[in-house]
């Protein structure tokens, strides 16, 4: 996704300088491009926000795009949804496919098909009904994942990173990170693979794999 910025003579002036909607009534689809590109929109076609500060909000029916160095929504989107950013914060709900890189994300809403991230630091929360596909550097799972869960810990000098879980993986899945750590509260109710420098204390049961001096990014599944 592209980024779409506009010129103008004062900063204070760019707030909001474009915006554009095109598209028959029943399928109209909503562009806003600039330093900030911010609104409530209402629209039965997709959405697309592009600027240095993007806050987008309000019902979607198709897909959304929204790509930014700070990104805000809580928009309810019928279709897919994609977010490029350095820091986001998303707490909607998504109907389709959800894409999300960044550096910092807080994630936090009803997730109906595949969940991506990939980015330095996560927070995963709410209802993912789809598979999670994870990579960064520290990763905490806190929501409640009904497919199986694929995360691996990767960046910085640490390489393999940390994943946190304290949430419920439905269906288990496949953690590898150096350090894999499982709070109180956390649940694993499906056959979960864990790579990790060492065994996590943990009562939930676990297939453990010492990581050695692998990358996670490296390992062949299956």
């Amino acid at each position: 996704m592209k980024a779409i910025y506009c010129l103008a003579a004062s900063a204070i002036a760019l707030a909001g300088c474009s915006y554009s909607s095109s598209g028959p009534a029943n399928n109209r689809s909503i562009e806003r491009a600039g330093l900030i590109a911010s609104g409530n929109v209402d629209t039965t076609g997709s959405a697309e926000y592009s600027g240095m500060f993007v806050d987008a909000h309000g019902r979607i029916d198709r897909d959304l795009s929204l790509a930014g160095a700070n990104v805000v929504s809580d928009a309810q989107v019928g279709g897919d949804l994609n977010i490029e950013g350095a820091r986001i914060r998303f707490t909607g709900r998504v109907e389709g496919d959800t894409e999300i890189a960044g550096a910092t994300m807080y994630i936090d809403g009803h997730f109906g098909g595949r969940l991506e991230v990939a980015g330095v630091r996560a927070t995963i929360d709410g209802d993912i009904l789809g598979e999670l596909d994870a990579m960064g550097a520290r990763m905490i799972l806190q929501g409640r994942f009904a497919q199986p869960v694929s995360v691996v810990g990767s960046g910085g000098e640490g390489r393999n990173g940390r994943v946190i879980v304290s949430g419920i993986l439905e269906q288990g899945g496949y953690i590898c990170a150096r350090h894999v750590d499982f709070r109180r509260d956390a649940e694993s109710r499906g056959p979960l693979m864990v790579i990790a420098e060492e065994q996590p204390d943990w009562d939930g049961a676990i297939e453990f794999e010492p990581l050695g001096s692998r990358d996670c990014d490296r390992i062949r599944r299956g």
